[in-house]
């Protein structure tokens, strides 16, 4: 063993116990060390003593991995380790045992990089988790993956962990509501409209026509079918971060909406022009697929603007994207044939792979979906590789649609495969739900360094972009409501501008909402604190909350558990609504809710108001602090995000020509 050193790293967790707790730890200005062989006593102003078991404090000479020193301290474990640097892209586990003595696949952590050692041939890497909900016994082995050479190197533990330190905290109740907004605001509904008084300022006639800026761009190179996910690149004025690519996610969900348009407009010119940029979406998507240059077959998350895949280092495979893209044009296609559309130039262009494989790209991406579903792959942030909630739930919802899609194309064979591929991947959705944190896990497995809370948006844009309309995980499952509670209050702590409250008239502001709450992603790199609101995700909300009153008012009724009986406490305060219980459509409380959850609405929307530039244009992100945007500029994903919450919202509303009127205002060729 080496010679002995102290340990300590704190970590901030959005629960105010924990965060009081960390903070006392980390501002102390003096503590009292007893050093033994191997360990390290902390003794703080609070009288906690914290131990450290220290292994080794140089690099090994004998292995690529090693653990350097780990202390369980009032719920936290820190530990150290050397890496090797044999590669670029690396992933470093730690798998334990939790209470019960049982190792699971969220009883392991993961490790991020901290420092170069030795001129850069190691590294030291490190973690500090809050891990007292599960609670941690024994270490089992610290694996290293180094990805890009395809080895793994594991280092043998079996090592028992004591707590030291204060108890191990539980998990803290939801906060108290801090307003009951009700009903619609007239506010939102001029901010969205698209008819009336034209020199009255409209996000959403903006947003239409920023996002059609983004499709086809007119970028040298640039060819047709493509989506640029921002005006921030080597072509624009902004030049950092580099967006200028076509991200397979970020195209379909914007297609999603050129779809949706298609299938609402009522101008056959507009109808037209909707239909042939569709057309090219599904010609550009094949010929994504048959791209020799695919690293990880049709997962490649990101192309060129030119459609040739993009090869550098990044985060892949990322497996939600041909889900995405297969909904997309089966919901197009199935508009189409609605609309009196030809079915052998959807075979054509949109569904037969087998065929045409340089035109139509769904049923190879259904395939692909049928046999990767229960692969671990990048998250929709393309942060980590795991199972993602996110990424089952738009892979189930291809599934389901392309099974009857299939059928409807007269096969019948992939129609069984994709129909049984959609069983398997239905049974696994259970294991995403957390009763000890109460919320649906973003993920099954480690976390991203830092990232213990769990929380994080991609759950509910997961429901938002993949629920099928059968039941399974819908915008009002007790555990998603509970999710979405535990999500969208998560913020309140953790960004400054969360405590302002009213707009400038005394309207409710909503909470800012961003990815997740222990995100340091700041729209160009990395720092501590970093993270922001992003636009999308705040709209998320709202649309979310529009689209549970949607699904309430087709049920006729509310039903409270134990399990959403919080998500009512917080968002539906003055309908006090009680677990157990049915609330029909003609009583008092159920009317009080659905008014609640529209006010909450209109809240989130405000936020995004709030925060939108005088131009209304939309980047990425908006600081923490002040409320400025941030990042990217012009995201496209932003400007859809904004148009599908209108949408929802206008169904809440009762106004269903809405979408049609967006929809026939029609849009220009970029040039």
């Amino acid at each position: 063993m080496d010679h002995c050193f102290s340990f300590f790293t704190a970590h901030h967790l959005p629960s105010p116990p924990q965060e009081a707790f960390i903070s006392s730890i980390t501002d102390m200005k003096s503590f009292l060390k007893v050093a033994l062989c191997g360990l390290t006593y902390f003794t703080s102003a609070l009288g906690q003593s914290c131990q450290t078991t220290t292994l080794r404090s140089t690099v090994p000479s004998d292995s690529n991995v090693a653990l350097g020193s780990y202390s369980y301290c009032g719920g936290t474990f820190n530990a150290t380790a050397y890496i090797a640097n044999v590669n670029y892209n690396k992933v470093v586990t730690l798998y334990y045992t939790n209470r019960q003595n049982e190792s699971t696949p969220l009883s392991s952590l993961t490790f991020g990089y901290s420092s170069s050692i030795d001129d850069g041939s190691w590294e030291l890497w490190t973690t500090s988790t809050p891990v007292y909900i599960d609670g941690i016994t024994e270490l089992l082995n610290l694996t290293y993956r180094a990805t890009d050479i395809g080895e793994t190197y594991v280092q043998q533990l079996d090592l028992t962990v004591n707590a030291t330190g204060a108890p191990e905290p539980t998990l803290a109740a939801p906060p108290a509501p801090y307003a009951s907004p009700q009903g619609f605001s007239d506010d939102i509904t001029d901010w969205l409209a698209v008819k009336g008084n034209p020199n009255v300022f409209s996000e959403a006639k903006l947003a239409f026509q920023r996002m059609f800026l983004n499709i086809n761009p007119a970028v040298e190179g640039a060819v047709d079918g493509v989506v640029v996910a921002a005006r921030s690149g080597p072509s624009y004025e902004q030049k950092d971060p580099d967006y200028e690519y076509t991200w397979v996610r970020d195209a379909s969900l914007t297609m999603d909406v050129v779809a949706t348009l298609y299938s609402a407009a009522t101008k056959r010119k507009v109808k037209q022009q909707y239909e042939e940029i569709l057309f090219e979406y599904a010609g550009a998507r094949a010929t994504e697929q048959n791209d020799p240059d695919l690293i990880t077959g049709l997962g490649e998350p990101k192309f060129y603007l030119n459609n040739t895949a993009f090869t550098g280092p990044w985060g892949r495979p990322q497996n939600d994207g041909p889900a995405t893209s297969a909904i997309t044009l089966m919901e197009f296609a199935n508009s189409y044939l609605e609309d009196g559309g030809d079915m052998n130039t959807v075979q054509q262009k949109v569904y037969d792979s087998a065929t045409y494989p340089s035109q139509a790209p769904v049923m190879k991406d259904l395939l692909f979906v049928a046999n990767n579903w229960s692969s671990p792959s990048f998250d929709l942030w393309e942060e980590e590789e795991s199972d993602h909630f996110y990424t089952r739930m738009v892979q189930r919802r291809a599934l389901v649609m392309g099974s009857d899609f299939a059928t409807k194309m007269g096969d019948s064979s992939t129609s069984a495969t994709l129909s049984s591929a959609a069983d398997a991947l239905t049974d696994t959705l259970s294991q995403f739900w957390d009763p000890n944190r109460e919320i649906l896990l973003y993920e099954y497995g480690p976390v991203l360094k830092g990232k213990s809370s769990y929380l994080d948006i991609a759950v509910v844009l997961g429901v938002i972009h993949g629920y099928a309309g059968d039941g399974v995980y819908s915008y009002t499952n007790d555990e998603v409501l509970s999710s979405a509670l535990r999500i969208s209050t998560s913020f309140l702590d953790v960004y400054p501008i969360a405590s302002t409250h009213m707009d400038s008239s005394g309207q409710v502001l909503g909470i800012p909402v961003g990815r997740y709450p222990e995100d340091v992603y700041n729209g160009t790199g990395t720092e501590e604190n970093g993270g922001n609101p992003w636009y999308l995700c705040t709209a998320a909300m709202a649309q979310f909350l529009y689209s549970a009153s949607n699904e309430y008012s087709d049920a006729g009724s509310i039903i409270v558990t134990d399990v959403s009986k919080s998500f009512f406490d917080y968002f539906a305060p003055t309908a006090n609504l009680q677990a157990g219980q049915t609330y029909k459509s003609r009583s008092k409380e159920y009317r009080q809710a659905i008014d609640s959850l529209h006010g909450w609405g209109d809240a989130f929307m405000r936020t995004v108001k709030y925060y939108t530039p005088e131009d209304g244009h939309l980047a990425e992100e908006y600081n923490r602090n002040t409320g400025a945007p941030q990042g990217a500029s012009d995201l496209t994903w932003s400007y859809a995000s904004v148009l599908t919450a209108a949408f929802a919202r206008a169904e809440a509303i009762g106004r269903k020509p809405y979408v049609k009127h967006v929809a026939n205002m029609g849009m220009e060729p970029n040039s």
